[in-house]
């Protein structure tokens, strides 16, 4: 079962970007309640077609059951690496890439993944590859 945290005024004190340089962060550790506490609960998270668990999904159950509860089931030693944090407004781009062994495979992709974020949490992603798996 999910249990949800409320991160600290600390945490949350860098604005939008460091909300999603902490996003990252979770995700190296997997530290799931905190990545959750980051979501608001209407969160649209669109994957994209011909990644794993490619469709949109909307709320955190949904996306920790159909997103991140599939990954260790098609990639092995996932990871994925942000090199730039770009700011907009309310939206923040992150350019990096993903790593790991999927399909047998290991695979190096670019990513681009843009966030949309109102009061303090995201409430929309949008994940853009640059290859099909």
């Amino acid at each position: 079962m999910l249990k949800v945290i409320h991160l600290t005024n600390f945490e949350n004190s860098g604005g939008n970007k460091q909300i999603i340089q902490n996003l990252y962060t979770y995700f190296k550790t997997w530290e799931g309640e905190k990545i959750a506490a980051l979501f608001h609960s209407d969160i649209e998270w669109k994957q994209m077609e011909g990644f794993t668990s490619g469709g949109t999904y909307v709320g955190p159950k949904e996306l920790f059951k159909n997103v991140f509860g599939q990954f260790a089931k098609y990639w092995k030693g996932w990871a994925a690496v942000p090199e730039e944090f770009i700011s907009i407004d309310n939206r923040i781009i992150v350019l990096g890439y993903d790593k790991g062994k999927a399909t047998g495979n290991y695979m190096k992709v670019p990513l681009s993944h843009i966030y949309t974020l109102n009061v303090g949490l995201i409430n929309h992603f949008n994940n853009i590859q640059t290859t099909k798996l």
